[in-house]
């Protein structure tokens, strides 16, 4: 097996600047640095990682919980993680919870194991469960910035959509072409982004003076089932409604599907818009109206908060909010 001698012999150089060109490259000159790695190529030579994180007290490997990979929001997240951490010469190891608790735990148990340099999360529900399970992680001094499902009033870094305008400016959209008459098709309430977003629909209200109306508000879970469910039980308990607010694209697929099925017509006879733009949402029909997450940025933030913060040595605390962008297609109609 080639060692770094070999390459020095071969290189005329000592076996130290060979090390300095696979640990520490900057402090090589450029010609010498490419001569070296042009014979450790030669030769087959590959750095031993182990021996890497022995001497730098890093493995490069940094660790990504997510509650559910089957739901499209999340693969641009893991793609703008895995952008940004291969960029630094990491990689990225993946776990997805499938909503369960005990799979979180087990998770952290095995990046411990694997003496990870730091990890990005994002929780179940955001509730008490979540909490101590970061307050663990901060306890064990893993860096960990959190996505998506954050935790307030929490000592860790986090990067969010503003869910409360997310939802506030899609409820003012639709009361700009003139509906007074808008029904929730709502995600979990015990989720607090989705509170938020609640919070964000009763102040559009309010503040263009129209009376919040709690039978206009159906909940359900992230699933098209659940939102052909909830916009059923929202439709037959309900006259008069003249526009849907979906909180998630899943639901409003599920609207989609409901109103087929009754010869209801978007956006003729009703107008929906929701919130994600996941990938489909261009190719239902009509396209649908919906806020746009900043995915890919907010997976690539996360990582670079993460990374910057190992390098620096410290536990980051950054907060990160970043805007849903309106995307306007076929969904949505001005009353007349």
């Amino acid at each position: 097996m080639t060692n770094i001698y070999e390459i020095a012999e071969k290189a005329d150089v000592s076996h130290m600047t060979v090390s300095r060109v696979f640990n520490n490259p900057d402090l090589v000159n450029k010609k010498t640095r490419e001569k070296i790695i042009k014979i450790a190529d030669g030769l087959g030579y590959r750095p031993s990682q182990i021996a890497r994180s022995m001497r730098t007290k890093r493995t490069n490997y940094i660790g990504l919980i997510l509650p559910d990979i089957i739901n499209p929001f999340f693969p641009e997240i893991v793609r703008g993680v895995d952008d940004c951490a291969r960029k630094n010469k990491y990689n990225v190891i993946l776990v997805n919870t499938d909503n369960d608790y005990e799979v979180e735990t087990a998770s952290l148990n095995m990046f411990v194991s694997r003496s990870i340099d730091g990890l990005i999360f994002s929780g179940i529900a955001g509730g008490k469960k979540d909490r101590v399970f970061v307050n663990e992680i901060i306890e064990k001094k893993i860096p960990v910035v959190l996505i998506d499902r954050y935790i307030p009033d929490l000592g860790s870094s986090y990067v969010i959509t503003n869910n409360f305008k997310a939802a506030y400016d899609a409820t003012n959209y639709l009361i700009g072409l003139d509906h007074k008459s808008i029904g929730v098709v709502s995600s979990p309430q015990k989720i607090k982004i989705f509170k938020d977003r609640l919070k964000g629909y009763k102040q559009a209200l309010e503040e263009n003076e129209i009376k919040y109306r709690e039978e206009l508000i159906v909940e359900g879970e992230e699933s098209i089932e659940s939102g052909f469910l909830t916009t059923q039980r929202l439709l037959e308990n309900t006259n008069h409604i003249t526009a849907i607010f979906a909180m998630c694209d899943f639901m409003a697929f599920g609207a989609y599907r409901y109103c087929k099925q009754n010869n209801i017509r978007i956006p003729e006879d009703i107008s929906i818009i929701s919130i994600d733009d996941i990938f489909t949402s261009s190719l239902i029909t009509p396209p649908l109206t919906t806020m746009a997450q900043q995915k890919y940025e907010m997976g690539f933030n996360a990582a670079k908060i993460l990374i910057d913060g190992i390098s620096e040595n410290k536990i980051p605390e950054t907060k990160t909010v970043l805007d849903a962008l309106l995307i306007k297609r076929d969904s949505c109609k001005k009353i007349t």
